[in-house]
């Protein structure tokens, strides 16, 4: 279980990378204010998800390891999380709905990113053949 703390570490500073170009782009464009809010919110709300489906992670693992069966809610809390996030953005502070669904994809992406370099990384790549036999 010690990957996934590194793995999470990784995903934290690429959304936070994104967060904090959000804010830049909200200083230099603060007309574009609706746009780079609903993407912070989503943003916010992206890793919020992560981190609580990292803790249901390890929750569960360490209570297959001690021989109990986990029981939880799953994909309708990071929902939920996700709800709150698009209702807070769209309805109270009235941000645009595409920016915001675009921060909620930050940290999937991010993970989908890290784990394609990973791969690559560990197995190289076909193309790195030379054509010798061995």
């Amino acid at each position: 279980m010690d990957d996934i703390s590194v793995v999470i570490r990784k995903i934290s500073r690429v959304t936070f990378f994104f967060l904090f170009l959000g804010c830049l782009g909200w200083a230099i464009k603060p007309e574009w204010e609706v746009y780079f809010g609903g993407f912070l919110i989503g943003a916010v709300g992206s890793i919020l998800f992560t981190w609580q489906l990292a803790w249901k992670v390890i929750r569960i693992a360490d209570l297959v390891v001690g021989g109990r069966r986990g029981r939880g809610f799953g994909f309708l809390s990071r929902a939920a999380i996700a709800l709150l996030a698009a209702v807070i953005s769209v309805r109270t502070l009235g941000y645009d709905p595409a920016a915001t669904v675009a921060g909620l994809i930050v940290t999937p992406m991010a993970t989908l990113v890290l784990g394609l370099s990973s791969i690559r990384r560990r197995n190289g790549h076909p193309s790195d053949e030379r054509g010798e036999k061995q």
